[in-house]
């Protein structure tokens, strides 16, 4: 392709308004287009690779017996009111109305679709396993459409659903689609890691996720180097050392007066111990079922998720206001001597049963309790796990130390069981004549996601370093002068090289060098070769990959084989 007869043009200056380094390379070079927050057109040369993205991601589903379909984005509500997720998912779904006032949302996902869907074609067991995929857009009211192709209102996405007569035959599946995940992130040029995580909206299990390393991420995974294990922040398991109280005795419990803040260290300070000496209480509300006090070490904080999970229902730290409500007073809540007028059940972290003489609140507005002790001085309802682990915490398994690093979700994968199965009626006969739900399993890959992830991971201050996979070009030809001999020689080549069958961008306006040789690291094809009356003399052209520094003068009678190899 000519640049000077290209739709799009690189930019000046990087937009004003873009808050991530894709957002700002991928705009300036010429491959998106803002439309709106979270809303981009994608150009040619953006195009160009989100289509060989597409196509790596196709290749490798199609190797695990996926088969492509395509399903409309627009879905009748009653869908979504049938598997319940028209109120779980409201904040961020899109509505619409019909002609005959007939309600449809834009489909965030297609759980809702592609259920009813199969419910026609499958019946038996010989109906199974089958698994479909496509690529089609989604649409989620983001409250926070930000990073440009990272958190988007529009985007496209893979998705693909599998179907099973046993969990034991989804887990086999799943197991290959991990495989063909990382797969996809190979040939994309990408480090990935397996993450577990939550199950989320989607399912009550947990799920994984492939998280790509960057600064520009919005999650924290910890990972284990020695087991080479990756877990979300959200659920990641972890040990911390218990305090050195073995030798401790128990004191008598007392009640203090004292002035303090609300925080953690302010309570420490005030009675001069350290942080994990202070019983934490944080009390939630929870989704039909009033307040729950969670207890934890001071020096610690609860994992949301992990609660969540283990109540199985939605939940909200309580406010200032329904503290007051409630007769609690905020800042000195505790289970030590807990009004028996409040019914309050109080559940505890694991990291305070070795801890002895902790300081806590007395339940009374500047009143503290020192020297209370588990099961002497109060009692806990239940014990769970609900530590958010921390880099530095050691690994649940081998005691190695965690890191944690910041990392772009550009995957997951879900377990669903028979959740939408068993309510859109998808069941099969098995071989004894029974009539039993389907199992179904569903994968995720954000497709132009993918693309802002890759810009993340590969650039440097002067632009995008493509890999070679998903370049929209494999060689990009700069010529340098305006000469007519000189230019035909330059055309000449390029002429070769694409009936070579290269990608060629060839840069043949009528610029100024730097301008040139500027635009092309911002653009980022994998190799440039520069061709000047100065190169031409020497019968040569200058070779530099993206990713080097220095580049190398090669004769014109071997550059073609050498480009081959090159692209091979």
């Amino acid at each position: 392709m000519r640049y000077s007869k290209f739709f799009s043009k690189t930019r000046h200056n990087p937009p004003c308004d873009a808050d991530s380094r894709n957002a700002c390379l991928l705009t300036q070079a010429g491959f998106i287009d803002k439309v709106a927050a979270g809303i981009y057109s994608y150009l040619p040369l953006g195009h160009r690779v989100l289509s060989k993205v597409c196509n790596i991601i196709r290749e490798e589903m199609d190797k695990v017996s996926g088969q492509e379909i395509l399903m409309p984005a627009l879905h009748p509500i009653d869908l979504w009111r049938t598997s319940g997720r028209d109120r779980t998912m409201d904040d961020i779904l899109y509505r619409t109305h019909a002609s005959g006032n007939k309600e449809f949302v834009f489909g965030p996902s297609h759980e809702e679709t592609v259920t009813p869907l199969a419910a026609r074609y499958i019946q038996s067991y010989k109906d199974l396993p089958v698994s479909v995929y496509q690529m089609q857009t989604k649409f989620r009211d983001e409250p926070r459409a930000k990073s440009g192709l990272l958190r988007g209102r529009e985007f496209g996405m893979k998705d693909m659903y599998s179907f099973h007569t046993s969990e034991e035959d989804l887990d086999n599946y799943y197991e290959t689609v991990i495989t063909a995940y990382s797969n996809v992130f190979d040939r994309c040029g990408l480090k990935s890691y397996v993450v577990e995580a939550s199950g989320g909206p989607f399912s009550d299990k947990y799920s994984h996720e492939f998280s790509v390393e960057t600064p520009a991420g919005e999650d924290t995974i910890i990972f284990c180097e020695k087991c080479d294990i990756a877990q979300n922040l959200e659920i990641a398991e972890g040990k911390i050392a218990d305090p050195d109280e073995k030798t401790e005795k128990e004191l008598p419990m007392e009640t203090v007066d004292v002035k303090r803040g609300f925080s953690i260290t302010e309570s420490a300070k005030a009675h001069n111990v350290t942080d994990d000496k202070v019983l934490k209480t944080v009390v939630y509300e929870v989704e039909g079922e009033g307040l729950i006090g969670i207890v934890i070490r001071g020096d610690l904080s609860v994992s949301d998720v992990k609660l969540e999970n283990y109540m199985k229902k939605k939940l909200r730290p309580a406010s200032p206001a329904k503290l007051k409500d409630m007769g609690l007073v905020q800042g000195y809540i505790s289970p030590v001597n807990f009004p028996e007028k409040i019914k309050m059940a109080f559940i505890a972290d694991h990291s305070i049963k070795n801890v002895k003489n902790f300081v806590t609140g007395a339940n009374e507005n500047e009143k503290d309790f020192v020297n209370a002790n588990l099961a002497r001085d109060f009692i806990i309802d239940d014990f769970t796990d609900l530590l958010e682990v921390k880099g530095g915490f050691a690994c649940a398994k081998c005691g190695h130390g965690l890191e944690e690093k910041t990392a772009v979700e550009a995957g997951n994968i879900f377990k669903l069981g028979t959740r939408f199965s068993e309510a859109f009626k998808l069941n099969f006969t098995d071989k004894d004549g029974k009539s039993k739900p389907v199992v179904m399993g569903c994968y995720g890959i954000g497709t132009t996601r993918l693309v802002g992830t890759i810009v993340e991971a590969s650039h440097d201050d002067n632009g995008i370093i493509w890999p070679l996979s998903v370049a929209p070009y494999a060689v990009h030809i700069v010529s340098i002068g305006n000469d007519e001999e000189f230019l035909k020689k330059a055309d000449a080549l390029y002429d070769d090289l694409r009936e070579a069958g290269v990608e060629v961008l060839y840069d043949d306006r009528d610029e100024r060098p730097g301008v040139k040789l500027k635009d092309a690291d911002l653009i980022g094809i994998p190799l440039r070769l520069v061709i000047s009356k100065r190169t031409l003399e020497a019968d040569s052209v200058e070779w530099k990959l993206r990713s080097d520094t220095e580049a190398e003068n090669v004769g014109l009678d071997e550059l073609l084989d050498r480009v081959k190899c090159f692209i091979s």
